[in-house]
């Protein structure tokens, strides 16, 4: 047997995971590669914390000094010194563009979403037309909702979902210095939601957690447990696919989540607060000129802008009563954000496999997971 190459995938939290789980699976199910895991802080914790043992885990420090054929990144906290084959992959759509940046330019392939920041790489000069390292390959985290992997009625049953009611999901961003909708408006909104006649499903960012990110001003956890209705289901799973594969609606701020939403084409809100606009302005100011983001200028077009838990109450009631409205403008985003809906794993897969210089395997373009890894 040839020498195995070596591939190591690098987490800063369990979100980080889940966007590049499905890359991971395939990679493990491969004899020829000798997959690793790393994490920013403790890779012991991050990766007991989503359910994965019997893995070579090892310290980032010493990770970004091992040897390795590939790395593969969804973000910019990993500084690898001696791997061959640099990938970022990215870990959101989000509008705010936080993925745009110089940084980038320390990595050898750039795995991009959509054609959204594809365009706004080149548009801010932060990279040339033509880059060769620019690769349209999609997020394959997102596959599951299109490719018919997932069961809705199982998922509906593990959640305990009463099949006579709508669904309604709120999900916010990652608690920020400017705060978010569940800071500013947190508590008010899941008192709204919970009072209406639907399923209603919390998932929070694992940034809204403590044990993610230690200077967070509210213990959401126990706070949710505190105001718990009976219609209220919180996830704590790092995964929101199974979540959004059975919400009629999404409550959201300024997130990727509504984005990866509209590929499911179902009706999209947006809490404004004006902290985090002014702060998402202010960014696009000072690092590019633009007076008006994009955010501002049409990134929420696709679905309801509320600024108070009355015109939240009536946007949810307008949207589970009209899911069609607006219908024409999230597909629009469906296609303008995400390369490769449904085959994204596959399109990355490949080009693993090219920049590895390996035969791809018979699987490769099928639907199926192969999962060599253990989980509790």
């Amino acid at each position: 047997m040839k020498k195995q190459k070596k591939i190591v995938f690098a987490s800063s939290t369990p979100m980080n995971y889940i966007m590049f789980k499905p890359i991971a699976d395939r990679m493990l199910a491969d004899e020829r590669v000798d997959v690793w895991f790393t994490a920013k802080h403790s890779p012991g914790k991050l990766y007991g914390a989503v359910g994965v043992k019997n893995v070579k885990l090892i310290r980032h420090e010493l990770a970004e000094l091992k040897k390795f054929d590939m790395c593969i990144c969804p973000g910019y906290f990993f500084k690898p010194k001696r791997t061959a084959v640099k990938v970022e992959m990215f870990h959101s759509v989000s509008i705010d563009n936080y993925s745009v940046s110089p940084k980038v330019s320390r990595f050898d392939k750039l795995f991009v979403i959509g054609p959204y920041l594809y365009d706004k790489f080149i548009s801010t000069g932060t990279l040339p037309e033509n880059d060769s390292r620019l690769e349209k390959i999609g997020m394959p985290k997102v596959d599951c909702l299109v490719d018919g992997s997932l069961d809705a009625s199982a998922i509906r049953k593990e959640f305990d979902l009463d099949n006579d009611r709508p669904t309604v999901l709120y999900a916010p961003t990652r608690s920020v210095v400017s705060g978010t909708s569940l800071e500013h408006a947190g508590k008010e909104i899941i008192k709204t939601v919970s009072a209406m006649d639907v399923n209603f499903i919390i998932k929070l960012h694992d940034r809204n957690y403590r044990m993610w990110r230690k200077k967070n001003p509210m213990d959401w956890r126990h706070k949710l447990d505190e105001i718990k209705t009976p219609n209220m289901r919180i996830v704590t799973g790092y995964d929101i696919c199974p979540a959004f594969l059975v919400s009629d609606l999404l409550i959201s701020d300024v997130s990727s989540v509504t984005y990866e939403f509209c590929l499911l084409d179902r009706p999209v809100i947006f809490y404004h607060i004006d902290q985090m606009i002014e702060l998402v302005e202010h960014k696009e100011r000072d690092r590019w000129g633009n007076e008006v983001s994009d955010l501002l200028a049409w990134g929420r077009d696709c679905g309801q802008v509320v600024k108070n838990v009355a015109e939240l109450k009536a946007a949810v009631e307008h949207g589970l009563a009209y899911p069609e409205a607006k219908s024409d403008i999230r597909k629009e985003f469906a296609n303008k954000f995400f390369y490769n809906p449904g085959q994204a794993t596959a399109a990355a897969v490949e080009k693993i496999y090219e920049l590895l210089e390996l035969d791809p395997l018979p699987w490769l373009g099928s639907k199926a997971r192969p999962n060599k890894i253990s989980r509790k």
